[in-house]
């Protein structure tokens, strides 16, 4: 039985007010999570909050904070403007990010541009400029930038490419539920973790019952195969991050039943 301490948190997206996030820190804390992954695409977009309220609310119930990035844009144009527009706006997102006292940030590195239209090697250089950007940005100021796998030129079969390509510090998070409706199962992301663990330092569980469109539901809901990911976990040593990336309005369904607990089970049979 392992006793890793494979670190766990989950993505908080949905308040409508600026103090409605503090009973879900309190949930968190009392249903041993680590940490909460912070939307900042949503109620915790960088001009909404006091990020100094925010890193004392989490120090308050003992919880580390990560956070997701902004991403409804374009931040890997071809375009070079509209790239640099994008960028400069995570750059600002980061440095909330940094006050509210997050260790690390998701961000997707995809674009708006059809590689029918301009090609693909415009838009793999622009997807390699902003991940190297992002990763520097980050790493001066204490921070980790972690690129998530999507679909297309980012999508899990191409994060070995990706890697081999990026600034040598970037770092990768592996999407479950995106791996697994672009053709990448359980066991065969279990073997990117296994190759590339060093460079994959966080991992965003969800489930899915299609094999269209991941919807992001918790672990043990679908079809994904958790288990050969979690042995993997185990015997490699892993020591990132976990979220469990649940959209839903009502956050104990991270806790109760499958997500956690299912997940926690599958660690403790290695």
């Amino acid at each position: 039985m392992s006793s890793m301490p494979v670190r766990q948190g989950f993505l908080v997206s949905w308040t409508d007010s600026p103090e409605e996030y503090r009973p879900v820190f309190e949930d968190a804390a009392d249903t041993g999570f680590d940490y909460v992954e912070l939307n900042m695409e949503g109620a915790f977009h960088r001009t909404r909050i006091d990020p100094t309220s925010v890193r004392q609310a989490a120090t308050a119930h003992g919880l580390d904070i990560t956070v997701h990035l902004p991403y409804r844009f374009d931040m890997c144009s071809p375009h070079e403007h509209v790239r640099d527009g994008a960028c400069r706006e995570l750059e600002a997102a980061i440095d909330v990010a940094v006050e509210m006292g997050a260790e690390k940030g998701v961000i997707h590195a995809d674009s708006l541009a059809r590689p029918g239209r301009i090609g693909e090697e415009p838009i793999r250089e622009a997807i390699r400029s902003t991940v190297n950007r992002m990763t520097e940005y980050g790493s001066e100021r204490g921070f980790e930038v972690v690129t998530e796998n999507l679909k297309g030129l980012v999508d899990a079969a191409e994060l070995p490419r990706l890697l081999a390509d990026a600034h040598p510090e970037a770092k990768m998070c592996l999407d479950t539920g995106h791996a697994f409706v672009t053709g990448v199962d359980g066991g065969e992301q279990a073997d990117l973790l296994r190759e590339h663990g060093d460079r994959i330092s966080h991992i965003h569980l969800n489930d899915t019952r299609i094999e269209s469109d991941d919807e992001h539901l918790p672990v043990g809901l679908g079809r994904v195969d958790f288990e050969p990911l979690a042995a993997a976990l185990v015997d490699t040593g892993w020591t990132g991050t976990c979220t469990h990336e649940v959209f839903t309005f009502d956050y104990s369904r991270v806790h109760r039943g499958n997500g956690k607990p299912y997940f926690d089970e599958l660690l403790a049979r290695y």
